[in-house]
């Protein structure tokens, strides 16, 4: 038989739902206020994206690679199809350091076989702010559905708007796809990277491999790992949920392998018109 709360249950739990409630908010408050402010950002940002793209869901159409994600996939957007990617990244153990990026690509019916981007980011770090633009480049040279192979050419330059010498570099890349089942695309990266700093210029060797399993019709996980000769090194790795067939989701944790190994979480949004 079903047992109907007393007046005297539904007070008590009344009283310790409150008192769960003040243990959560109290325990919020125990965070150092970098590590707060770090958490409220994220939290705002991930219900601001997916709100949006829950809104415009019906218009839009996304598909696996790119986002926030380093290695690129041998594939390129069809043609008279765009994209827009956006991500927001914050260091784990140090909420003043963060980045937000936006990334839009199109590709035209005039030129079905390169794509046209460009990526405009804002990086904080200890109160200090950078913003960078980087024209991007990336045309398919080969593609074999029936081996399951895509391979193309990327190109971009980064321009800092905050230095007086705006100029910090430019990158060349080889992505090749290999996808032996319907579920399992792996790529593979190798690059070359000039980076110049107010007269300090260094030329790597760039390379970097990673691998997507479609798990689900609404999931898809990723993980990868990149890095430099004589340079940087990190992995990231996440879950990619796709809302329908228009919009993924992308949720990332990635760290250093390298120096102090830090830690970053990364949330974002691809979608495709």
């Amino acid at each position: 038989m079903h047992k109907k709360h007393t007046p005297q249950r539904q007070d008590g739990f009344a009283k310790y739902r409150a008192r769960h409630y003040r243990g959560a908010r109290h325990t919020l408050l125990l965070l150092p206020a970098a590590k707060r402010r770090a958490l409220q950002r994220n939290l705002i940002f991930i219900g601001l994206t997916l709100g949006i793209l829950l809104a415009i869901a019906l218009l839009s159409k996304a598909n696996a690679a790119g986002g926030a994600y380093v290695v690129d996939d041998g594939a390129i957007n069809a043609p008279g199809e765009c994209n827009v990617d956006a991500w927001y990244t914050a260091n784990r153990h140090n909420g003043s350091t963060h980045s937000e990026t936006l990334s839009p690509a199109c590709t035209f019916a005039a030129m079905p076989s390169v794509q046209w981007g460009a990526a405009v980011s804002r990086a904080a770090h200890s109160g200090q702010g950078e913003t960078q633009v980087n024209p991007q480049l990336k045309a398919q040279v080969w593609s074999r559905e029936d081996l399951g192979l895509e391979m193309a050419v990327a190109a971009g330059a980064h321009f800092a708007l905050d230095r007086r010498h705006g100029f910090e570099g430019a990158d060349f890349n080889v992505p090749l796809t290999w996808q032996p089942l319907e579920a399992l695309r792996l790529n593979l990266n190798a690059g070359w990277s000039h980076a110049y700093n107010d007269g300090d210029q260094q030329h790597h060797l760039t390379w970097g491999s990673g691998v997507e399993y479609q798990v689900a019709p609404v999931l898809t996980l990723i993980a990868e790992r990149y890095g430099q000769e004589g340079g940087d090194q990190a992995w990231q790795a996440g879950p990619r949920f796709h809302l329908g067939e228009f919009v993924d989701v992308d949720l990332v944790v990635g760290r250093s392998l390298i120096g102090e190994r830090a830690q970053w979480l990364t949330s974002g949004a691809t979608l495709r018109f």
